[in-house]
């Protein structure tokens, strides 16, 4: 294997590389850091920290077992990436944001714990948009991240680094967080595989919250393949290759109507399952309605960064006042500062609505005898930097607590890509996987 094979390479194609010797997990290693000091900056912009010897320890540590015979876990010497919200030992979780920069984590997140335990190389952190709280990678700590098919144009976001460092070969893995399109968005725009499980999945310990019953870790991947071995490692389970007819519904009213090249792409990815139109007007009215975040940001925050004393503020109110953040969030944390937390009868009736959204789900579902439901992540293309993006799709995934699949589906003439988005019922995963499998396969 080359440095110029690593750079597409599957976890399967580097575990095999691996077992066969043709390359060792120190030569991976030192091939990203050379990836990521040759082109990050100023193309890319994805790194927030990067831990160098750290990680050259950990693959010589790893080639060390390989040469004696250990027991190997799965992601065993392949270089992995995290995203700042996620804690690791002895690293910074700054989020994003210069208030935290110097919040230093003290144990590692499970999902990390998971991640060491399967031999992955952790090599540092990826660049997010600010606490999480927009999709268009904007950061006080690091400014911008560009899209990895175009420079100035939105990665997507919050998981803005990780998504572009894998799809601009710093990594086959990098991890990011999922509140309302956070994994999602990002491969969708960086032509990735990104996977939001079903509510309460995967522990959202050790993750700076942005509201704790919508937010889920997931894995950002360049593979079909990848993405059911990630998803097995970070759930522990195994899912089924083989199963259920899958019946695919196109939500008609998901898709914009000046949107040529993204609708004709979306439907063509998922032509070859014989799909259904259905219509939902309403849809995205409801799941706007059942968003709870405004209501849980404040205090989940200030209940994290209560025993912080190296964060420069610990409330919300306390950062929106400040002005040390990016410009784009200032209405944001301006508005959700002072927004009624779960105290209120507000914060009851909207997750009344993510109960009752959910059943209508549901019955939709069996209404139109289908499993699967199908659109654009995203209906419009990536906004250029200082631009707000409009039309993500994501949110019904998040509020509902449906699993949720970014599979790529081509690029615009714009040479930019076009993410589809499959949702499933709770507890599916198979099927999501499954999908993403034939419809790469196809392409």
């Amino acid at each position: 294997m080359q440095h110029a094979d690593y750079l597409t390479a599957t976890l399967d194609d580097l575990q095999r590389a691996l077992q066969l010797g043709d390359v060792t997990s120190r030569q991976l290693t030192e091939w990203t850091l050379q990836r990521i000091a040759q082109l990050d900056q100023p193309r890319y912009n994805a790194m927030t920290w990067l831990f160098a010897d750290e990680a050259r320890a950990a693959a010589d540590a790893s080639d060390g077992r390989r040469q004696q015979s250990e027991a190997l876990g799965r992601l065993e010497g392949i270089p992995v990436l995290i995203k700042d919200n996620i804690e690791v030992a002895g690293w910074p979780t700054s989020a994003g944001s210069v208030m935290l920069r110097d919040v230093v984590a003290e144990q590692d997140a499970p999902l990390v714990t998971v991640l060491r335990h399967q031999g992955a190389i952790l090599l540092g952190k990826t660049a997010m948009h600010e606490l999480a709280a927009g999709i268009t990678g904007a950061s006080s700590l690091s400014g911008f991240t560009h899209n990895a098919w175009c420079e100035g144009r939105s990665p997507g976001g919050s998981s803005s680094g990780s998504a572009v460092a894998v799809a601009a070969g710093y990594v086959p893995l990098a991890m990011g967080s999922d509140t309302a399109g956070s994994v999602r968005i990002p491969a969708a725009f960086n032509g990735l595989f990104g996977l939001r499980m079903s509510r309460g999945a995967l522990s959202t310990a050790g993750i700076v919250p942005l509201s704790p019953t919508q937010d889920i870790p997931g894995p950002l991947v360049r593979s079909a393949t990848d993405l059911r071995i990630a998803t097995e490692i970070l759930s522990a389970q195994t899912f089924a290759v083989e199963g259920d007819t899958l019946r695919v519904g196109i939500w008609r009213e998901g898709f914009a109507a000046e949107e040529t090249e993204i609708n004709q792409a979306v439907r063509a990815a998922v032509s070859g399952f014989d799909p259904l139109e259905v219509s939902w007007p309403q849809l995205e009215a409801l799941a706007a309605q059942a968003n709870i975040i405004g209501y849980e940001f404040a205090e989940a925050l200030a209940a994290y960064l209560a025993d912080k004393p190296q964060a420069l503020f610990l409330t919300l109110p306390e950062i929106a006042a400040s002005g040390l953040y990016h410009p784009q969030l200032e209405n944001v944390f301006k508005t959700r500062a002072v927004h009624p937390g779960t105290d209120s009868e507000g914060y009851a009736t909207v997750q009344q609505h993510q109960r009752d959204l959910y059943q209508r789900l549901e019955a939709f579902f069996a209404e139109h005898d289908i499993n699967l439901l199908a659109y654009p992540v995203v209906r419009h293309a990536p906004v250029k930097h200082g631009e707000l993006q409009e039309g993500s799709n994501a949110l019904l995934s998040a509020v509902t607590g449906a699993p949720a699949v970014s599979i790529p589906a081509g690029l615009s003439e714009e040479g930019l890509p076009i993410g589809l988005e499959l949702l499933a019922l709770r507890g599916r995963e198979d099927l999501l996987l499954r999908a993403a499998e034939i419809i790469s396969q196809q392409q």
